[in-house]
C-alpha cells in the first residue's frame, strides 16, 4: 500500500513538473531571426526600446493585434511582432515590394474594413509588404503600419532593399533653393538636432532625398544635412514646398480644439463655454476630412486639459502636414465684436495655408475679417504649417445664432476641407 502511495505521489509530482514545463513552453517563444526590434507598444508606430537576437527565449505575457508582449532581461516589458519571430530572413532588405492595382486603394489602421482609415494610395504605386494573411496585407505607410486588401496588390520579385524601389515621385528633383533667411541646415530631420550651418535666401543645395517634411541635401563644400521643406523651393517650381504631402489623401492633419478641462475659454450669454464648441467643431471637421482619406489627429477628443506646448509638440512629433487650432472670439462687452479671423505666424511657413482656408471661410454667413499675422504660442512654437481660426464671436447675438446651429458647423467643416484640398494641390 505504501509503495503504491509512493508511486502515485511520484507520478503526480512528475505530472505536475511536466505540466509546468509544458505551460512555460506554451507561453514562451524562441527568436529565430537574426534580430527583432522590441517596441514600447503593439505596433510599428511605437518607438524602439531595444532588440532581441536569434536564440533568445522570450516569455509571452499577452497578445494584441498579432503582437506579443514579452518580458526581457532586467524585468523590462516590451512588444515584438509575432510574424517576425520565426522569420529567418528578417531585415528591411527582405521585405517584398508590391504594386497597387486599384485606384485610390484605402489603407486601414487594422485588418478590418470598419477600422480607422489612414489614407489612400494611387494605382501603380509601389509599397513595402511586411506581412500577409489571407485577404489582408500589412504595408509600410507613411512611417507606420497599415492594412490593405491583398487582392488590391500585385506581388513582384523586388525587395525593399532593391535600388529600383527608390521614390520615383522625387526622381525629377535635382536642386532645392532656400526662400527664407537664416535657414538652418541640420544634421538630423528635426528642429531639435544640431545645426551644421545657417544660410540665406537663394542658397542652392543638391537634392538627395526626403524624410517626412525634410529634404536631405548636399552643399557644394560636401556637407550633407536636412532642411525643412517649407523654407525651400524645388527645381521646377516657383513657390515654397508647403508640405510633404502632394494631395489631401496623403496628408496628416492635426485639428486642435481650443481650451478644454479647467480652461473653459470664452462664455456665451447662454452660459455655454467655448471649449464645448471647439471640440464639437473639431469632430465635425475630422469626420469630413476623413472622407477624403486624410489622416486626422485631434489634440484632445474629450473635455481634457492640454497645455499649449503639448498641442504644438504633437504637431511636430507626428510631422503633421497642417495644424489648425479652433477658437471662438469674445469681446469685452456683448454685441461689440463680430466676424471670423484666420491667424498665422510665419508668412513662408503658414501664409499659404491661411490664405487657402480663409478663402473658403469667406463663403460663410458670418463676416470675414481676413488673415492676420499674430504671435500665438501654438503657431510660434510649431514647426509645421499652422493656423488659428476664430470662428465668430461667442458673445455676439448675431454670431452666436450661427455658432450654435448644426448647419453652420457643417458648413465650417466643409469650408476647412475645401481649403485644405486647395492647399494640397
Amino acid at each position: 500500500m505504501k509503495n503504491k502511495l509512493f508511486v502515485a505521489i511520484v507520478f503526480l509530482i512528475a505530472l505536475s513538473s511536466w505540466s509546468t514545463v509544458a505551460l512555460a513552453n506554451a507561453n514562451s517563444v524562441i527568436v529565430q531571426s537574426d534580430s527583432v526590434n522590441v517596441r514600447v507598444g503593439p505596433g510599428l508606430s511605437y518607438s524602439n526600446m531595444g532588440q532581441v537576437k536569434k536564440g533568445d527565449k522570450l516569455a509571452i505575457l499577452a497578445e494584441k493585434n498579432k503582437w506579443y508582449q514579452v518580458r526581457l532581461s532586467g524585468d523590462k516589458i516590451g512588444w515584438v511582432a509575432s510574424w517576425l519571430i520565426d522569420n529567418t530572413e528578417v531585415s528591411s532588405a527582405t521585405n517584398k515590394i508590391g504594386i497597387i492595382k486599384v485606384p485610390n486603394t484605402t489603407v486601414f489602421q487594422k485588418d478590418n474594413s470598419n477600422s480607422d482609415v489612414l489614407g489612400t494610395i494611387e494605382q501603380s504605386q509601389k509599397v513595402t509588404i511586411m506581412y500577409q494573411e489571407q485577404e489582408w496585407s500589412q504595408i509600410l505607410y507613411k512611417g507606420t503600419a497599415g492594412w490593405v486588401k491583398s487582392s488590391f496588390i500585385q506581388g513582384t520579385n523586388e525587395t525593399s532593399g532593391s535600388s529600383s524601389t527608390s521614390n520615383s515621385n522625387n526622381s525629377d528633383i535635382k536642386t532645392v533653393t532656400v526662400t527664407q533667411s537664416n535657414t538652418k541646415l541640420r544634421i538630423e530631420p528635426n528642429n531639435s538636432s544640431r545645426v551644421i550651418k545657417t544660410v540665406n535666401v537663394s542658397k542652392k543645395f543638391d537634392y538627395l532625398g526626403k524624410s517626412g517634411n525634410w529634404y536631405k541635401v548636399r552643399d557644394s563644400d560636401g556637407s550633407v544635412g536636412y532642411v525643412a521643406s517649407y523654407v525651400v523651393t524645388i527645381s521646377g517650381t516657383k513657390s515654397a514646398v508647403k508640405s510633404a504631402a502632394t494631395n489631401i489623401s496623403e496628408a496628416t492633419i492635426v485639428i486642435d480644439p481650443g481650451h478644454g478641462g479647467d480652461d473653459v475659454g470664452a462664455e456665451s450669454k447662454k452660459d455655454t463655454y467655448e471649449k464645448n464648441f471647439t471640440l464639437a467643431y473639431a469632430k465635425a471637421i475630422k469626420a469630413d476630412l476623413e472622407k477624403t482619406g486624410a489622416r486626422v489627429v485631434l489634440t484632445r477628443s474629450s473635455d481634457d486639459t492640454k497645455s499649449l506646448g503639448e498641442r504644438a509638440r504633437l504637431s511636430s512629433k507626428i510631422e503633421a502636414d497642417a495644424f489648425i487650432s479652433l477658437h471662438f472670439d469674445s469681446s469685452a462687452d456683448d454685441n461689440v465684436g463680430t466676424g471670423i479671423t484666420t491667424y498665422y505666424y510665419g508668412k513662408n511657413k503658414d501664409g499659404t495655408l491661411a490664405t487657402d482656408i480663409n478663402s473658403q471661410l469667406k463663403n460663410l454667413a458670418i463676416n470675414n475679417r481676413g488673415t492676420q499675422k499674430k504671435d500665438l504660442y501654438v503657431l510660434h512654437y510649431n514647426s509645421q504649417p499652422s493656423i488659428l481660426i476664430e470662428l465668430g464671436y461667442i458673445n455676439s447675438t448675431s454670431d452666436y445664432r450661427y455658432i450654435k446651429s448644426s448647419s453652420y458647423k457643417s458648413q465650417v467643416a466643409q469650408a476647412v476641407t475645401n481649403g485644405l484640398k486647395e492647399y494640397f494641390k
